[in-house]
């Protein structure tokens, strides 16, 4: 549910993720235009790597962004796979601009030199670089020995060319300890903000990383550790952004996917009601977040205007899968959960349900 978060006027930080829950917030369209990748990740969800050659259809997804536009969404982020693969990555973000949205990448850095670097200026707001520790680690995480000198040399060109970045961190139950090395890596290399989000269960994750999705406990050890360094260094260095929330926030919002109000789920905007739409390489169209069941699906761009597959996912969907939200929160209490990853809880909810083992 992230984003980045800057200082406030006064110079203090604020921890808290934009809430794309709350009016007048972000309304995202996550692009995955290709699972092509100079890296095989362990936490990959969308499980990209070298061998990998499934790309997204572009004229089809420009008419979507149209339409995505003209139902209130705002800003774009592009992802894969590795982005700079996509070779109408450019084009995309040409258009995107045209169209009034904001725009940023997320990239593993590797491919990155200053001649690319260069060619973001005036096409996107922020690129983030992912980064999954030191050297070893990250090493570790990205299946490649070079992979950490080659994102410092890519964080360098970008640094360089006075592009703006972020380092995409993710956590685990097991590194919260590394918010250290993270925040003095981030000074080092001049980066703008750090986000911290949690791994989700999923993907390759699934497989390699099977029950290493952060707890609220690991969410408190993060934040308590970012807010004393960022206190520490006098409230100077990168903006911070944590991708958690607290529970009773969502429970207490005025989010009609949390309320058990018909008339509400029927009579608000669509962008409002599914704040966050993940396009797929094959162009189908996800609500929340990737991987959401099929079952879900808000269509497939290409095949009818966004505007009717809204609505038709509102009469088909909407009341269940607010159901489902409701019975992930519950069971996040019945926990005791205080700090959460909403949608990657919602998207575990989804899954149990769809293979029977629901709560």
């Amino acid at each position: 549910m992230g984003g980045v978060r800057d200082k406030t006027d006064d110079g203090a930080y604020d921890f808290a993720s934009p809430f794309l829950l709350a009016p007048g917030g972000t309304r995202l369209v996550q692009i995955q235009p290709t699972r092509r990748c100079n890296l095989r990740c362990q936490h990959c969800y969308s499980q990209s790597g070298p061998e990998q050659r499934e790309d997204l259809q572009y004229q089809p997804l420009e008419t979507f962004l149209v339409q995505a536009r003209d139902l209130g969404y705002n800003y774009v982020g592009v992802s894969g796979g590795e982005p700079l693969l996509w070779k109408e990555l450019d084009q995309f973000l040409d258009a995107a601009a045209e169209m009034g949205f904001a725009a940023s990448i997320t990239t593993n850095g590797t491919l990155l030199d200053r001649r690319r670097a260069a060619e973001f200026r005036g096409r996107v707001g922020l690129v983030a670089v992912s980064v999954d520790g030191p050297p070893k680690d990250h090493a570790k995480m990205r299946g490649s020995e070079s992979a950490f000198a080659a994102m410092r040399a890519g964080v360098s060109a970008l640094a360089e060319e006075n592009i703006r970045f972020s380092l995409a961190f993710t956590l685990t139950r097991y590194n919260a300890d590394q918010m250290t090395w993270l925040i003095h890596f981030a000074r080092e290399v001049g980066a703008f903000a750090i986000h911290v989000h949690p791994l989700c269960d999923f993907g390759a994750a699934s497989e390699n990383l099977a029950g290493a999705a952060p707890d609220s406990l690991e969410f408190k050890a993060a934040a308590l550790l970012l807010a004393l360094l960022v206190h520490e260094g006098g409230g100077s260095g990168p903006a911070v952004t944590l991708d958690a929330i607290r529970r009773s926030v969502v429970e207490h919002s005025c989010w009609p996917m949390v309320a058990d109000d018909h008339d509400r789920i029927v009579s608000t905007p669509f962008a409002d009601l599914v704040p966050s739409l993940v396009i797929d390489t094959d162009g189908s169209i996800a609500p929340f977040i990737y991987g959401f069941p099929r079952l879900w699906s808000v269509g497939t761009i290409g095949t009818e205007p966004l505007a009717n597959a809204a609505a038709v996912w509102r009469v088909r969907c909407a009341t269940p899968v607010a159901g489902m939200i409701r019975s992930t929160l519950e069971r996040l209490a019945a926990a005791g959960e205080d700090y959460i990853d909403l949608f990657g809880q919602l998207l575990a909810t989804a899954l149990r349900n769809e293979t029977g083992n629901g709560d």
